[in-house]
């Protein structure tokens, strides 16, 4: 029984092995795949972040306008937009030509779109 019983265990111990090796290396290049995925994929950046105005001027400028960089709703027609001209410059210009900056008629990159200023209250 020994005799017989040796090769067929060895076998078996082998085709185990080979399994379980085989799994083990699909496994660790799904992970390793994935994560190189993670790895290469560039961070997602928020428009005040891609083109490094977060803070001081544009800031003032937003909040003046109430300006949004995302946009309104559709039926809100907003009446001014910021832009960034190809010399590095912000201006605050009217919406018809933030419009033409947006669609590539006029050189530069469109920022945010306002609303305007608030109307001052009445009294």
């Amino acid at each position: 029984m020994s005799d017989a019983a040796a090769p067929t265990a060895w076998l078996r111990v082998a085709v185990h092995s080979v399994r379980t090796a085989t799994t083990v290396a699909g496994l660790t290049l799904l992970v390793g795949f994935g994560a190189l995925g993670v790895v290469t994929e560039p961070a997602p950046a928020t428009p005040a972040e891609r083109i490094g105005m977060s803070s001081g001027p544009l800031d003032d400028m937003m909040q003046a306008n109430r300006c949004s960089f995302t946009g309104f709703d559709r039926d809100v027609i907003p009446s001014k937009a910021i832009v960034r001209t190809p010399e590095g410059d912000t201006e605050l210009v009217s919406f018809d030509r933030g419009w033409d900056v947006f669609s590539g008629k006029i050189a530069g990159e469109l920022v945010a779109v306002c609303l305007g200023p608030e109307a001052p209250a009445a009294r």
